[in-house]
């Protein structure tokens, strides 16, 4: 033998290995590149959404750029329990006012309760009281009616004795609120029947306060998700004396060109859109707008002060100790609690109620809780054939005079089935 050597290959060398240890790093390269794709497809998605916002919305909350309502006077002022209430035993009118137009008179008739709705008197004599919370739905008037007060006489009619219905709903109440209200009301004063009256948009409503305050001597309307902190000032509701009935109908009539009054106003809510501190930032790195509208339905969510409504992104009411509580009291009184859920007019035309995963949660561990199903008006027949009169549309999707009659006879027949189940 000579003196060369030789070398014994390297097991780990071998072309079989090679070829696997290429192939893992091909397929990390591929996952990275997809990864890397997917991140910039969501970015390029949510940049383009942001772009889109703030073509659309511009700086102020969404909804508020154009649309306002203009009262006679301001009347809300704080309630600890309800978050807010109204002055008692006034008459309010307003208007409407959307892209420079009014297009939707409003009126506002409060009780000795600070409440929307007639006079109370004699409630304690009648042989059946009915308590009914719920939201603008419920409250909001039309030709000096809510529905509540349409269902009395209406029940009148149906069962025996004296029948008085009680309101307490609010404008934004969500369930929470609702039952906050029912439990602390239903405590005070006795009652055959508590009705909570809600719209699917209710069920992740979070709660709220309001008040009155006086800002540069102007009434401003302050709104706050704690009651004791200082919340935000509301860009959307003006109060003007010079505001009357007659100034209502007239300016609805005509749109309100070269109207005086109306023009004020517009100039005012120019300014104080112009002069918003609590404008949006589309720059803002805290939170996914196009991630928000998908889940939410609203992009701006949790955004204080800028959110359309503000809401809680839990999924079940037993989370939150005021709702357990309120519906234990409400459990224990000799009432017959009744939850009613009212269709909107885009549930009306799909034949179904239309909820998100949470809010069918949400629903599911209501009824859990109160121990009651809630009644589904589309099981229950007699639906409009056209929809479209029992609201304000194109205006205002609350309803119409025609469609709170239709509400206070759909809630009536629940009522009515009670009593005849009940027997004398």
């Amino acid at each position: 033998m000579t003196g060369t050597s030789s070398t014994v290959p390297d097991p780990g060398d071998t072309p079989v290995t090679s070829r696997r240890s290429c192939g893992k790093r091909s397929w990390r390269f591929r996952l990275i590149v997809l990864g890397l794709g997917v991140v910039c497809g969501l970015v390029l998605a949510e940049s383009a959404y942001r772009i889109k916002l703030a073509v659309d919305v511009g700086g102020t909350p969404l909804g508020v750029g154009t649309t306002f309502h203009a009262w006679s006077e301001a009347t809300v002022r704080d309630d600890p329990v309800a978050g807010y209430s109204h002055d008692p035993e006034r008459q309010v009118v307003g208007v409407r006012v959307a892209h420079g137009r009014a297009v939707l008179s409003l009126e506002r008739t409060s009780n000795a309760a600070g409440v929307i709705g007639p006079s109370e008197a004699g409630a304690r004599e009648a042989r059946t009281r009915i308590l009914v919370v719920g939201d603008s739905f419920t409250e909001n008037q039309r030709q000096g009616a809510t529905w509540p007060a349409l269902m009395q006489a209406e029940l009148e009619k149906r069962i025996e004795g004296t029948v008085s219905v009680i309101s307490r709903a609010r404008s934004g109440h969500g369930l929470l609120q609702m039952t906050d209200v029912a439990a602390h009301t239903a405590g005070e004063r006795q009652f055959a029947v508590v009705v909570v009256a809600f719209i699917t948009d209710d069920l992740n409503r979070a709660r709220f306060w309001q008040e009155t305050r006086t800002v540069g001597r102007e009434p401003r309307l302050a709104t706050r998700l704690n009651r004791d902190d200082d919340g935000w000032l509301a860009l959307s509701e003006f109060y003007d004396k010079r505001i009357d009935a007659e100034w209502c109908h007239r300016v609805v009539e005509t749109g309100g060109a070269n109207d005086q009054v109306l023009a004020d106003l517009l100039s005012r809510f120019k300014l104080r859109k112009r002069d918003n501190p609590n404008r949006i930032d589309y720059a803002s790195l805290s939170s996914s707008f196009l991630l928000n509208r998908l889940i939410h339905g609203d992009p701006f969510f949790g955004i204080e002060g800028i959110a359309a409504t503000p809401r809680f992104s839990w999924w079940d009411f037993r989370r939150d100790s005021g709702m357990v509580q309120a519906m234990e009291e409400l459990r224990k009184l000799e009432a017959n609690v009744v939850l009613v859920h009212l269709p909107q007019y885009e549930e009306l035309v799909a034949g179904e109620y239309l909820m998100s995963e949470q809010q069918r949660s949400l629903l599911q561990s209501l009824e859990q809780l109160a121990g009651v199903p809630a009644v589904n008006l589309f099981e229950r027949g007699n639906l409009p054939a056209q929809p479209e009169s029992l609201y304000l549309l194109p205006v205002d999707n609350h309803p119409s005079r025609e469609g709170l009659r239709w509400y206070a006879g759909a809630v009536s027949g629940v009522i009515e089935q009670m009593a005849t189940a009940a027997g004398p």
